[in-house]
């Protein structure tokens, strides 16, 4: 269910700036750490009217990582893109599914195609709203039995986000043959070599910003999209402004607006500079 999120704007220098960024190699400098430079300045944007939001693959709670360093003030674009949280409130705000169906489609094609990949696991919305991360072996069952439409059938969630572990040779591969054979349907991006993300092909974190920009019910004029890996891409794509940090891969520097420094020299203090001496 879509519900409209509400945010209180403060005038100063920033007004009507979002700033949406991934998290991992991003805004963080190792898992969960935030550096002290990067906290004061997304405070002082704030404090100057800007709106701060995560855009990640992780789940909602991933931002009680942070919450003694840092806080959103917009909603957070999580699972890739295919879900919008308020975070404040927890609810959501909008997801985008996966269709059951085609999933088994899809799954019975990697399983009986590849027989390489290590892991698999399905992050969803639990039937009590909440949220879960769900693990199933393709390939401890023959291709010729039922096994895998039986577990998707008994999945307790709302399927928004699958993925497929395994050497990264491999999921290169994977990736470029579900593309051929599945791309009109789904989405498959890599956030780190060794892993495929698969979700629906209208969903991704540029999706979920444009669709907050439309429900926020503020006046937001200019989105700046920071990310390093290949499931930014429609972030940087569709913000106004789009930075790659400079340990991003060949590809977000390409589509990028801007190159700021790397996640380990304090990356979003550094744009937040920047944007202050663009005004």
């Amino acid at each position: 269910m879509q519900t409209e999120k509400k945010v209180d704007l403060i005038m100063g220098k920033f007004t009507g700036y979002l700033i949406c960024t991934d998290c991992d190699g991003t805004l963080t400098y190792e898992p969960g750490k935030v550096s002290d430079e990067n906290a004061k300045a997304i405070k002082y944007f704030q404090e100057e009217g800007g709106l701060f939001t995560l855009a990640t693959g992780r789940f909602p709670d991933h931002i009680d990582l942070f919450k003694d360093k840092i806080q959103i003030n917009a909603p957070m674009v999580s699972l890739n893109g295919t879900l919008l949280y308020d975070v404040d409130n927890g609810g959501m705000i909008n997801k985008w599914v996966l269709p059951t169906e085609q999933c088994y489609e899809l799954l019975s094609y990697v399983k009986k195609s590849y027989d390489k990949l290590q892991d698999f696991w399905i992050n969803g919305v639990l039937s009590d709203g909440t949220f879960g991360s769900i693990s199933y072996n393709l390939f401890e069952h023959s291709s010729e039995d039922n096994s895998l439409k039986k577990a998707l059938e008994k999945f307790p969630c709302e399927m928004l986000k699958m993925v497929i572990a395994g050497n990264a040779e491999v999921i290169i591969k994977l990736q470029a043959d579900l593309k051929k054979k599945f791309g009109q349907r789904f989405r498959f991006d890599t956030s780190w070599p060794e892993g495929l993300e698969i979700q629906a092909i209208d969903s991704g974190k540029g999706v979920a910003v444009e669709f907050m920009k439309s429900h926020l019910g503020t006046e937001i004029h200019t989105t700046i999209g920071v990310g390093d890996y290949e499931n930014d891409i429609t972030l940087l794509e569709c913000a106004d402004i789009g930075y790659a940090v400079d340990n991003a891969i060949d590809s977000v520097k390409k589509i990028a607006d801007r190159i700021t420094v790397s996640n380990r020299e304090h990356a979003l203090a550094a744009i937040i500079n920047d944007l202050e001496r663009r005004l």
